[in-house]
């Protein structure tokens, strides 16, 4: 009712209205808005209330039931619990449950819990994923968690919780296939690596480069994701020691080595049981929740053991991360270090690619694959189906010999 005068009572939200001679109630509230990512202020008003007994007891109405229609509006978190109802029904496989809750925690990085589904619009999902992108994940991570948040859109439209649909008319996130990804050679890894023994980028007055150049041995002979690598302690490189039980002492070894047939073999192994997400939160675990140790080279295995021991005497502890560079720092780093080698400008995945594509290049068998990956044996197969076309070969000669 605007154009009327008003005055303060001593009641907050309670107004005396000059003009009718009665009370007005004024109800403020906030609605989180997922296209600006801030909250739009709103009011609600109740007019011509004849004493200020009953202006009061109309606001407390309006503070826990004004809006109440609007807060049953299922939210992202909603549609997840209604999600898990089908997947228990259904009797989904708890992997797939706890993949899916891993994702949701991703979704809530770039949409609060609270975001209505009616709220997301076409703008919304395009803004989605461009900060999905945008934030380094690996195309394969980015494709999961796509593949959620849809899910769950669908779902609450076939339930009839949403009027439209938008994914009817929004395009989907583009991501690259199997054929899109490279394979780093041996000669371009020696010369990434050369860089940046030789070369230094100084941040606050420390050399980055020794470190940067043990997390790119790492990705390269581990094949570990990238938020594995970035969640890596001190304490997570661990001694090992195994094989023959003799008197004589243990060697370190490389794998190519002819003592390996003949000496005790020792050396180093990554534990990966944890993954970085943030400055703010470093997930309990790893994408699948698989925890696993995998051999390190030896390679490697120096550069750490030096950048262990300046550490060490810098007085660091051990329980602390190896790298504090984020996933995009990362990224930019290498694909730096390719533009100067005039290199194709290689992404953290693509070394992970590398590593599985050389193990199978290898003959290295599926499972033992799957142990040192941490993707199951159905996924390795999806992705790397063209690395096994010389199984064929082998299956025909097999029957030639019969």
């Amino acid at each position: 009712m605007a154009g009327q005068k008003r005055t303060k009572t001593k009641y907050t939200g309670v107004y005396f209205n000059e003009t009718t001679k009665k009370y007005d109630v004024k109800y403020n509230y906030k609605v989180y808005n997922p296209t600006t990512q801030k909250n739009d202020y709103k009011a609600k008003w109740s007019y011509n209330l004849a004493t200020i007994t009953e202006a009061r007891a109309e606001l407390a109405r309006l503070q826990t039931e004004g809006v109440k229609a609007e807060d049953k509006d299922i939210t992202l978190s909603g549609a997840f619990d209604l999600w898990k109802i089908k997947a228990k029904g259904q009797n989904y496989s708890q992997v797939t449950l706890n993949n899916t809750e891993q994702h949701m925690s991703m979704i809530y990085q770039f949409l609060p819990a609270e975001t209505k589904i009616k709220d997301i619009t076409e703008e919304v999902y395009y803004k989605f994923c461009s900060d999905v992108r945008s934030h380094n994940y690996a195309d394969e991570t980015i494709r999961s968690i796509n593949a959620t948040f849809r899910k769950l859109i669908n779902l609450c439209y076939k339930k009839k919780l949403v009027k439209e649909n938008i994914l009817d008319y929004a395009d989907n996130i583009k991501t690259r296939s199997k054929e899109d990804y490279r394979v780093i050679s041996k000669e371009e890894f020696d010369e990434i690596d050369n860089y940046l023994k030789n070369n230094s980028f100084y941040r606050l007055g420390v050399n980055c480069y020794p470190k940067y150049r043990l997390l790119v041995n790492i990705l390269y002979y581990t094949g570990v994701r990238i938020g594995e690598c970035l969640a890596l302690t001190y304490n997570d490189l661990e001694e090992f020691d195994y094989y023959k039980k003799t008197d004589e002492k243990s060697v370190v070894i490389a794998p190519s080595s002819q003592l390996s047939e003949e000496k005790h073999l020792r050396g180093w192994r990554l534990i990966v049981n944890k993954a970085y997400v943030s400055d703010i939160k470093i997930t309990k675990d790893p994408k699948n929740f698989k925890h696993r140790k995998i051999p390190l080279s030896p390679a490697p295995t120096r550069l750490f053991m030096r950048i262990k021991q300046e550490h060490i005497m810098n007085g660091g502890n051990l329980d602390e991360r190896i790298f504090s560079q984020t996933h995009g720092a990362v990224n930019m780093m290498i694909g730096n270090v390719c533009k100067k080698l005039k290199l194709p400008e290689y992404n953290c995945h693509e070394f992970r690619h590398t590593f599985i594509s050389n193990l199978i290049s290898k003959g290295v068998p599926l499972p033992v694959i799957e142990k040192a990956s941490g993707d199951t044996q159905e996924t390795i197969l999806k992705r790397y189906s063209h690395m096994f076309e010389s199984d064929e070969v082998m299956i025909l000669s097999a029957m030639q010999d019969l």
